[in-house]
């Protein structure tokens, strides 16, 4: 078998958390036309959102390539493959294939960004990024059985 790097996941789902967290609170303490009106808390959302969606890819292809010998070509792939080896499951994978995409936006296109499907996005992502950090998690202490 070969050797995760538990302690790097580790790290990263933690910050993974951390970064959920803090959107949660976000979108607790004000409304979408809040944020969209409010530079710092806007630019906090997308960044945080784009360095997550990264996290969540990092950690994903670290197990295709160590646990499977993979290495997809793009992100949006990494997502699929994760669903085709059972790490999480296929329907999710299909419904987050879009994110690996998001994020290149974020990255690339980000003259383009639509900024409402970012605070749309950024209410659900909260829930998608837990159910990613416990599918990883289970899918370390299973191969330790």
């Amino acid at each position: 078998m070969t050797s995760l790097q538990e302690e790097s996941i580790q790290d990263k789902l933690f910050r993974l958390k951390t970064h959920g967290d803090f959107i949660e609170d976000i979108f607790k303490k004000y409304s979408d036309k809040e944020i969209l009106k409010d530079g710092h808390l806007y630019y906090s959302l997308e960044h945080l959102l784009q360095l997550s969606i990264q996290i969540i890819l990092d950690i994903g292809a670290h197990i295709l390539a160590e646990e499977f010998h993979e290495n997809p070509e793009t992100y949006a792939a990494v997502i699929v493959s994760l669903g085709k080896h059972g790490v999480v499951s296929v329907a999710f994978a299909k419904e987050q294939e879009e994110m690996a995409r998001f994020r290149n936006i974020l990255v690339h296109g980000y003259d383009t960004v639509d900024q409402e499907k970012v605070v749309t996005y950024g209410r659900v992502a909260p829930s998608v990024f837990r159910a990613f950090g416990q599918a990883y998690v289970d899918f370390i202490e299973k191969r330790k059985k």
